[in-house]
């Protein structure tokens, strides 16, 4: 894996996170690490004031395009919100990119209303395929998902609820991505998109939203019978202890 090579932005909907959010309506929601705001223009067109802030300059030019205020800087430093406190704070699959997220976690916390949550969308080490490849003595990193060359920090169920309660954090609801096919996805990127390739290519493609519609059912209810195994990405959402 060559570590000068630019790396390769893809735009992903959070499915997991968007059904543990529901219904909600009428919350200010901070967005750290927001991205390309793919999953955060859901939220907020379902009637919600989302705050995103992103430290890739390209990423926050496009999420300006999609939610209502964006905040280019640093993710390990709580910026200065002219006081502001938010009902949620969203870190989707954010923290495993810094060295420190437990301290991280600890100062967002601080921008919570006195009833808010956090939620946290993690990459889960423990997926089969990792498993599989470290049966024969393979970890190599690629360009997405659980061992993205990006990522610093790595996290089963169990290790990532430690880091929540280290944080001063409870969880009080969790759910997951099913992740059978989701190894597969580093080769749809290249097939779909390239390394140079549209963001979007992916989501907007007719495969995508035909296994959208017919084999992702099936994948959520096959991984439920073992999420610590099947589960791609893991989501808590936590409110102050």
């Amino acid at each position: 894996m060559d570590e000068t090579a630019p790396y390769a932005y893809f735009e992903d909907v959070n499915w997991g996170l968007l059904r543990l959010w529901g219904n909600r309506t009428g919350k200010d929601v901070l967005d750290v690490g927001c991205g390309f705001a793919t999953t955060a223009q859901f939220i907020q067109s379902r009637g919600n004031t989302v705050v995103g802030i992103e430290s890739n300059e390209q990423a926050a030019a496009t999420a300006r395009t999609r939610i209502s205020e964006v905040l280019h800087a640093d993710l390990q430093q709580a910026p200065d919100i002219g006081g502001r406190r938010f009902d949620s704070i969203i870190f989707a699959d954010v923290l495993e990119h810094l060295p420190w997220p437990t301290g991280v976690l600890r100062k967002y916390a601080g921008l919570l209303k006195p009833d808010g949550t956090v939620i946290v969308s993690l990459p889960n080490i423990g997926l089969w395929s990792v498993r599989l490849a470290l049966l024969v003595g393979r970890f190599h990193y690629q360009d997405s998902g659980v061992l993205d060359r990006t990522h610093l920090r790595f996290f089963t169920r169990s290790s990532a609820i430690e880091m929540l309660r280290s944080a001063g954090l409870e969880p009080i609801r969790r759910t997951y991505n099913p992740g059978l096919m989701r190894p597969f996805v580093p080769l749809a990127k290249q097939i779909l998109g390239g390394k140079e390739g549209d963001p979007a290519a992916i989501l907007e493609s007719k495969p995508y939203k035909l296994y959208l519609k017919t084999a992702y059912p099936i994948e959520r209810v096959v991984a439920r019978a073992w999420p610590g195994l099947l589960a791609f990405q893991m989501i808590f959402e936590a409110r102050r202890a």
